[in-house]
């Protein structure tokens, strides 16, 4: 009786984180990424930059360099577009579980980026404090948690990739 716990119990656990990850960050990371790109409904801004970027893109993921007043480097253009272009794809890989460890990690890594660029980890507040208002550490920290078991186990036998590794071995996919 043991067997079968820890046979479902890792594929039971990266299939719920990545349900979950569909559920509540998805559409986040969807909309966010959605409002980076000028043209679309959703667009923050005009449009700025060589790609079709909205200046909203240049706030998000550069602060600093957009309260300065100064123009993005051609270096800064393509770390807003790989950033945007993360935000996009990444969480629908996840959650496919398409590529899922790597996926996962480098959607971590982008959150990490991300938080880190835009000052969020650094001016708001300790890790784990009381405040509602400063959400950013802790936010990360939650974030990362959720995507961690895809990152570390895979993406699990109910995924592309699972699928992929039945139809490699010569099985059925519904085996």
């Amino acid at each position: 009786m043991q067997l079968i716990p820890r046979l479902l119990a890792p594929a039971l656990t990266v299939t719920l984180a990545r349900l979950g990850f569909a559920a509540v960050l998805l559409p986040w990371f969807v909309i966010g990424g959605l409002s980076k790109i000028e043209g679309l409904t959703l667009s923050v801004g005009p449009p700025a930059g060589v790609w079709p970027l909205s200046l909203g893109a240049y706030y998000a993921f550069l602060p600093d360099v957009m309260a300065e007043g100064a123009a993005p480097t051609l270096g800064q253009h393509a770390f807003v577009l790989s950033m945007t272009l993360s935000e996009l794809v990444l969480p629908l890989m996840v959650v496919a579980g398409l590529g899922g460890r790597i996926s996962a990690v480098l959607l971590i890594v982008h959150i990490w980026i991300a938080s880190l660029a835009t000052g969020q980890l650094i001016a708001t507040g300790s890790l784990f404090d009381a405040s509602p208002f400063d959400p950013g550490p802790d936010q990360v920290v939650l974030w990362t948690l959720v995507l961690l078991p895809v990152a570390v186990q895979g993406a699990g036998p109910i995924s592309i990739d699972g699928l992929l590794a039945r139809l490699r071995n010569g099985r059925s996919p519904a085996q």
